[in-house]
């Protein structure tokens, strides 16, 4: 993720506010390098054809100005109202903020006034870039200062953007952004930009109002609340509404969900995906003593071989798991296929019984057989259970596994193959925090790992409890 607005174009966005007396309006910039807002700016014209200018509570981008006060302004009466230019004579300061040292850049602003409306527009170009960008305010008069909430804090990530709509189409918006603001009563804004289907553009789409929690260390920010959208949108002027959730990881990734709905128009709806959660690292291998039996029916009978044998399996990631069994024979021969790796299995981990369901369907596995012709064996399909639960008397894990497969032997006949358990699980690492309290981590399907993973997490400690700990 990066952070998008820049300290150049943050000073000159800064320097375009404007107000007579009390204006209260919006912020909007062309770029939505930052969303619009609404805040208030302060205009005391004086009487050698300068004003003063103040801006309240401006963050734009990452940054937070603070108070912007302009001096000697260049000021012109028309009429019954006043136009603005910035000049040489221009000086420029900041307090309240944390860019205390910014000082005035090469920029251009300018802006008209009248009794009851104040218009500002500045130019600046954008850091690192030659391209021309600008700021604009539109503010009314109001007889207070406004109360409510400003933001104090903004920040734009850069990620990929997915989209589904309700006919199923999906579309992949490369490098979009998301721009979170934290304001004053402790609510978030969220912008998307751009929001794009595969048959529509809706431009940049603000949620405002979002709540928000923090536990070690992550944020959780979530809401069903109004969406609003550009002019030129065409969702503009609808009653959208957003259905969003999203995390900051302790890392300090950004992850958004959100469903955008149109109260008139029930077959609409767009979901919405910024960012990807980072992928767990597999974990490593865990195994289990068990018996391996196998089985076919042939023209001169039923034979049938059982052997003890090791289970091992390897975590590939995505969902996916290595499995290998030893001591593997084909029933009724004398040759031993050894080990037998069968890779590419899936699995799922159902967390109310912590078990580890597999499924495969059609799969070349390999073995340790001298005879070249079964050192490749095909294995028609896989399904089994492995759950792994606590011994209260000991320090170990007790396991429990049925695993059948069956196996092509060269077309002439199919061999059946169940591995069964109910043994101890072995091979697995120790990890330690710096207390010594944790002693061992499991997945929820009993696979060992050094750190905890995102999910349900079995811990053992040193003193021989176990808990089950959520990871979000």
């Amino acid at each position: 993720m990066k952070k998008i607005f820049t300290l150049l174009a943050v000073i000159m966005a800064s320097l375009t506010a404007m107000a007579q007396t009390t204006f209260y309006g919006t912020w909007k910039n062309n770029s939505n390098s930052f969303p619009s807002f609404d805040n208030y700016v302060e205009v005391t014209v004086n009487d050698n054809g300068t004003s003063t200018i103040v801006l309240k509570n401006i963050v734009f981008g990452n940054d937070v100005l603070g108070t912007i006060t302009l001096n000697n302004v260049y000021t012109e009466q028309n009429g019954t109202g006043y136009s603005f230019s910035m000049g040489s004579q221009t000086t420029f300061d900041i307090t309240d903020g944390n860019m205390s040292g910014v000082t005035k850049g090469a920029f251009e602003g300018w802006g008209t006034m009248d009794g009851e409306n104040l218009q500002l527009t500045a130019n600046y170009f954008d850091y690192g870039t030659t391209s021309l960008r600008y700021v604009k305010f539109n503010g009314t008069k109001v007889q207070t200062k406004p109360d409510g909430p400003t933001i104090v804090e903004t920040e734009t990530f850069s990620s990929d953007l997915l989209t589904s709509t309700a006919a199923g189409d999906t579309k992949t918006t490369k490098n979009a952004n998301a721009i979170l603001s934290k304001y004053s009563d402790n609510t978030y804004s969220l912008t998307l930009k751009p929001v794009e289907t595969a048959d529509a553009s809706y431009g940049a789409i603000t949620f405002s109002g979002l709540g928000y929690e923090e536990e070690d260390g992550e944020t959780y920010i979530s809401g069903y609340v109004d969406a609003t959208t550009e002019e030129t949108s065409p969702l503009y002027g609808k009653n959208i509404k957003g259905d969003l959730s999203a995390i900051i990881d302790v890392d300090g990734n950004l992850v958004v969900f959100a469903m955008l709905v149109d109260t008139d128009d029930e077959n609409f709806n767009v979901e919405m995906q910024f960012g990807k959660e980072e992928e767990e690292e597999p974990s490593e291998p865990v195994s289990m003593a068990g018996t391996l039996s196998s089985f076919s029916r042939t023209d001169d009978g039923d034979v049938a071989d059982q052997k003890p044998s090791v289970l091992t399996i390897t975590d590939e990631g995505e969902g996916k798991c290595t499995l290998t069994m030893t001591d593997g024979t084909l029933p009724g021969t004398t040759l031993s296929l050894g080990t037998i790796t069968i890779p590419s299995v899936a699995y799922e981990a159902d967390e109310a019984t912590a078990t580890m369901n597999l499924s495969s369907g059609k799969v070349e596995a390999t073995t340790e057989c001298a005879h070249p012709f079964y050192q490749t064996i095909t294995v028609k399909s896989l399904s089994g259970t492995i759950s792994v639960k606590d011994d209260e008397n000991s320090d170990a894990d007790l396991a429990s596994a049925n695993i059948t497969f069956s196996v092509d032997n060269n077309g002439t006949e199919t061999v059946e193959y169940t591995f069964s358990t109910n043994g101890y699980v072995t091979g697995v690492d120790t990890v330690k925090k710096a207390d010594g309290s944790v002693k061992h981590i499991y997945t929820i399907s009993g696979i060992a790992t050094t750190q905890m993973q995102r999910g349900v997490n079995i811990v053992r400690h040193a003193d021989g409890t176990v808990t089950k700990v959520v990871k979000r």
